[in-house]
This record gives structure tokens, C-alpha cells and sequence, in this order.
């Protein structure tokens, strides 16, 4: 699934839980995972020309950061990439309900 207003959490430890995205930049989502070397992948999917992965800490419930990469092949050169976009989310848990 990919982000939208609110996703499903893809992995981790203790189980699934919800959580919303918000859109950030290329910037922040850098910093975040160049200063946590620990973040681990929670979900990856990938398609032709479509790529979507999230990341969180080791045993945490949900991701913290996520990203979808889409892009063209160049039909003239089978193996680049033309029209290449990026999009980056963080991840906000959905606090429960008592």
C-alpha cells in the first residue's frame, strides 16, 4: 500500500499498527537517514518503474520515514531512467482510542 492520508504499518515488532503520513522533503528525509544508521527496512514494494519503501527502528510498531520512487525507461536506452520522481513521507502513529 502505498502512503496516502493514512496507511497500515508494513512491519516491525510488536504488531500493526496505524498511522498517518505527512509529505517532507528530500532534505529531511536525508538527515533522518543519514543520523540513524539503525533504521532498518519495514516494507518494500516494487513494480516496473515504481518503487515504494518505508523504514523505522527495530522493533518498533510502525515506520518512521517512507518513500516511492517512480520513473520511465528511455525506450532508446533500455537501462536509464528518464522522468524520475521522488516523493518522501514521515510517520505519525494514530494515538488509540480507550
Amino acid at each position: 500500500m502505498l502512503p496516502q492520508n493514512v496507511s497500515a504499518g508494513m512491519g516491525g515488532g510488536g504488531g500493526v499498527r496505524d498511522y498517518k503520513t505527512v509529505e517532507t522533503s528530500r532534505e529531511v528525509w536525508a538527515v533522518i537517514r543519514a543520523r540513524h544508521p539503525e533504521l532498518v527496512p519495514f516494507g518494500t514494494a516494487s513494480f516496473e518503474g515504481d518503487m515504494f519503501t518505508s523504514y523505522g527502528f527495530p522493533d518498533a510498531d510502525f515506520p518512521l520515514i517512507e518513500a516511492r520512487t517512480t520513473w520511465e525507461l528511455d525506450p532508446d536506452r533500455p537501462s536509464h531512467r528518464i522522468n524520475e520522481q521522488s516523493l518522501f513521507w514521515l510517520c505519525i502513529p494514530i494515538k488509540e482510542k480507550p
